[in-house]
């Protein structure tokens, strides 16, 4: 089946609702279950909300980003060169980056939880994406791990192999999804969240995995085994997300649904193949999932600083979410409108300023 879609509305919602989820599970729910988190001490203190607790699986939709990723990553690179890959992601991942993250290392001075040292040392670690803490913000964890998937695709470009594509995701995902079981059968919690497994897709590469088959699917052909590999690391990932929940559970001192996570993501992922058939091609679809990115980066730190000021105001707490959220999004908005694109061409008079000229 020939690869000429080059929009996909239904993913553009979905990775905007999955944004959207992660912000209001942190307004809603992570704030005042964890108060040593950045997010919750941002705030200044905010009491429990027992009746928020609804939002506590909204973290999930960081899952189904790597899945997203998976899906746009494979599609974007069958035809690039490794070059034209290296800046298609710098040009996607550096802008918001240098742009939120000095925005969030201001709000953590202004809020008292970091001094100029610290604050300076932490805003260079996170513009260099370096992949290990301290960075500006916790939300950044995820970057590393998408580099690292990254990483492997280049390689494959690299070689002029990206014709491997297919068998390197399905031995990502088995590899992830044998980790996932030993680590219930054999009782490895020490395990559920080492950097270095993170960061070589061993935690989460049946998500990636579960993107480049709904790819091959949507622009190839549905096989048996494509199938079967797909449910197979959807079950890897629900166990991911099982461990997750333990690891949350420990954090906030209380029993949490295993259920409802797992349920959300595997809906989510029924949804984004369903979307993949329909034709949702109005452009207002793509602006609204280039806000995604900007608004994953911005929220936590910044919102939360913002949702403590409102409730410090005298603005009750529930009514105080959804001004933050809309203000988060609105800014989301402007960045990705306005000041990403103007990073980008910064870019290209400097960085790639030789590269267009030979082109």
């Amino acid at each position: 089946m020939a690869q000429h879609k080059t929009t996909f509305g239904g993913v553009d919602i979905l990775r905007f609702l999955a944004a959207v989820m992660v912000m209001f599970y942190h307004y809603g729910f992570w704030i005042w279950a964890f108060p040593d988190g950045i997010s919750a001490r941002a705030t200044g203190g905010i009491p429990p909300h027992p009746e928020m607790a609804f939002a506590g699986s909204g973290w999930v939709g960081v899952q189904v980003f790597f899945v997203i990723s998976g899906f746009v990553i494979a599609f974007s690179a069958e035809n690039a060169t490794s070059l034209k890959f290296f800046e298609a992601r710098f040009r996607r991942l550096v802008p918001a980056v240098w742009i939120c993250a000095p925005l969030t290392a201001i709000v953590l001075l202004m809020v008292g939880l970091s001094w100029p040292t610290d604050a300076v040392i932490r805003l260079v670690r996170t513009g260099l994406f370096v992949p290990f803490e301290p960075w500006v913000d916790s939300v950044y964890w995820t970057l590393g791990i998408e580099i690292a998937f990254y990483a492997i695709v280049w390689v494959l470009l690299r070689l002029g192999r990206f014709d491997l594509m297919e068998t390197v995701a399905i031995v990502i995902g088995l590899v992830s999804t044998l980790f996932w079981c030993a680590y219930f059968a054999f009782g490895w919690t020490d395990l559920a969240e080492t950097r270095w497994l993170q960061l070589t897709l061993v935690h989460h590469g049946a998500f990636f995995a579960v993107g480049v088959l709904l790819w091959l699917m949507r622009f190839k052909a549905i096989t048996l085994p494509r199938l079967a590999f797909a449910a197979l690391f959807l079950l890897g990932g629900a166990l991911q997300i099982a461990s997750s929940v333990d690891v949350h559970a420990v954090k906030v001192e209380a029993a949490m649904p295993y259920a409802t996570p797992i349920i959300i993501f595997l809906t989510a992922v029924a949804l984004m193949a369903w979307s993949l058939r329909l034709d949702l091609s109005w452009r207002g679809w793509r602006r609204i999932g280039l806000m995604t990115y900007p608004l994953y980066l911005i929220h936590d730190v910044v919102g939360a600083a913002m949702l403590g000021a409102l409730t410090r105001a005298g603005v009750p707490y529930l009514a105080a979410i959804p001004i933050v959220g809309a203000a988060m999004i609105a800014v989301s908005w402007l960045i990705a409108a306005e000041a990403e694109p103007r990073v980008r061409l910064l870019f290209d008079h400097t960085l790639f300023r030789y590269r267009l000229k030979a082109a």
